[in-house]
């Protein structure tokens, strides 16, 4: 009868497979830095343009204004500055972020929410100890604006972190003058509380 066909397989071109070995990895490897090569650039383009969010605006729109104060201000820090403490110092326009750190315990999302919070909020005047730098005293020189709803409201955060800290806040009214003696004796008294406080 016909002879069976043989079943024997085919000698394997071990040449062959091995360069189509070869060939699949490097197409691999090549995928791969195609990849990375992306992500690079596409990283890099998100880079440029929150780059160019923050330095788009050139230096010349800006201009020196022509004081640190209002006029109101300027003439309360001429009132502050006839009041002699010794060995203290006053200071103006203090971001609180300056004056208060963050407690730890915190996560971090909240720790960076409660910073930004102090970030952009400043006290008029800041009375130091001018042997360190220490803050002892806060004073807020209160105009019209701070009658509106949204300063109400930024007044008590203000005060509520001066208390969380033991570190005393005085709220003045703006005047066009002020009694002299009156203001020493509540700024004395304030300033000897807060060194007492602390001593303690």
């Amino acid at each position: 009868g016909p002879r069976a066909a043989s079943m024997t397989p085919a000698p394997r071109d071990h040449r062959r497979t091995y360069i189509d070995s070869c060939s699949s990895r490097y197409k691999i490897r090549t995928f791969y830095h195609v990849v990375q090569q992306l992500v690079v650039k596409f990283r890099s383009s998100l880079k440029a343009k929150a780059g160019n969010q923050e330095t788009g605006i050139k230096p010349d729109v800006y201009y020196l204004k022509k004081s640190l104060f209002t006029p109101a201000e300027r003439s309360f820090l001429g009132v502050l500055e006839t009041l002699d403490y010794e060995g203290i110092g006053i200071a103006s326009k203090v971001r609180l972020a300056d004056i208060f750190g963050i407690k730890k315990g915190l996560a971090r999302g909240d720790r960076q929410r409660a910073l930004n919070r102090i970030t952009s909020k400043h006290v008029d005047f800041l009375f130091i100890q001018k042997s360190d730098g220490k803050p002892i005293l806060g004073i807020e020189l209160d105009d019209s604006s701070h009658e509106e709803e949204d300063r109400i409201a930024r007044d008590s955060f203000v005060d509520a972190v001066f208390a969380s800290a033991a570190l005393p806040i005085l709220h003045i009214q703006a005047k066009k003058a002020y009694d002299r003696n009156e203001l020493h004796r509540l700024i004395e008294a304030s300033i000897t509380k807060s060194v007492n406080k602390n001593d303690g």
